[in-house]
């Protein structure tokens, strides 16, 4: 039968599965994985597709042999010539000033 509004059924709500304490849920297959976008070669890429692992070196301390009677090298100063101009504020503005004051733009 066609009826304006049919009846829709009920959604079934899946069964919730818990595990106990320190069991863990099966794998869903047991392939590898495999990542979606590997790397590329070329320019500023990896010439491999998995790079080798390498792992960190151990870093070598170097003491520091101070000599009696030299100075301390002198501690770090900022400089100055990175400062740039301050944006002008909109009441300088030639257009806003016309408006404030127009005699005193008057030809």
């Amino acid at each position: 039968m066609l009826e304006e509004n049919p009846m829709i059924p009920p959604r079934k709500v899946p069964e919730k599965v818990t595990y106990a304490e320190g069991e863990e849920p099966a794998p869903l297959h047991d392939k590898p994985f495999k990542p979606s976008n590997p790397n590329k070669r070329g320019h500023k890429g990896y010439l491999e597709k998995f790079p080798e692992y390498l792992p960190n070196p151990p870093t070598e301390l170097k003491r520091k042999i101070v000599v009696e009677g030299e100075e301390d090298p002198p501690g770090w100063r900022a400089t100055y010539r990175g400062t740039t101009r301050p944006t002008p504020t909109v009441a300088c503005n030639v257009r806003n000033l016309k408006a404030q004051f127009p005699s005193a733009f008057m030809k």
